[in-house]
């Protein structure tokens, strides 16, 4: 009798190890399946709030667009006036009123009368967290980041020789003519013996060249930097359009 209770007793002993194995199975399987949950819902909110920033950052890029070319179109227009004194100023044959409203803008021709176009660069930190999803929207971004990186440096360097040329010009005068002050003062009531070299071939030279790189060679930047620009506007809502469906 004795013997049996003991084959008994192992056999419930058995029993219970195996039912404890098998329930500490089962609560390993939940924590895993848990686990994965977790780690599934957090990747979801990282791609959701990847998303977002991305949609914030492409909203903001798109007013940026908006906003310079908007820019450039005001400073084309300022150049396209300059134009009109350049081009008066290099007439032969000229009315008395031209003649009138030359002598009152030649002076500044080629030492201040000079608009640039303040277009400042996307800001690379900006756009770390904006585009860490590969979708197109945020290529996109990417880039126009990079177009207004080529654009810059394109456009920079323009800028200083046109800044180089008006500061050579002033310097040649500061060094040469005793009515400096009156240029730099913008006062326009120059003598007639003073007003001479405004008329000289020196000066017509200058105001040329001045003409061919304010007028043709920069405008001529601005306006495919503009066409670039309204190019990408039209493809980044696009692809907002798009994200948004």
């Amino acid at each position: 009798m004795k013997l049996f209770n003991g084959i008994r007793q192992k056999m419930i002993e058995g029993k219970r190890l195996k039912n404890y194995v098998l329930y500490a199975i089962g609560e390993i399987v939940l924590v895993v399946i848990g686990i994965l949950i977790a780690v599934s819902i957090n990747k979801n909110t990282e791609v959701r709030k990847a998303e977002e920033n991305t949609n914030k950052m492409a909203l903001q890029i798109k007013q940026k667009l908006e906003s310079d070319i908007e820019i450039i179109n005001e400073t084309r227009s300022i150049i396209s006036e300059d134009l009109k004194i350049y081009d008066l100023y290099l007439k032969k044959d000229k009315t008395d009123e031209e003649r009138l409203k030359v002598v009152t803008q030649a002076p500044f021709l080629v030492t201040i009368s000079v608009q640039f176009a303040p277009i400042n660069p996307i800001m690379s930190s900006a756009l770390e967290n904006a585009t860490s999803n590969n979708s197109e929207l945020s290529q996109k971004l990417l880039e126009i980041e990079q177009y207004y990186k080529s654009m810059e440096s394109t456009l920079k360097p323009m800028e200083k020789i046109i800044t180089d040329e008006l500061i050579s010009n002033l310097r040649y005068i500061k060094d040469n003519f005793s009515w400096y002050e009156k240029l730099v003062s913008f006062n326009a009531k120059f003598t007639v013996d003073e007003y001479k070299y405004f008329g000289s071939d020196d000066y017509r030279n200058r105001v040329v060249h001045m003409k061919f790189l304010y007028l043709n060679a920069y405008d001529g930047l601005l306006e495919s930097f503009e066409e670039q620009l309204s190019t990408q506007l039209k493809e980044l809502n696009a692809l907002r359009e798009q994200e948004e469906a």
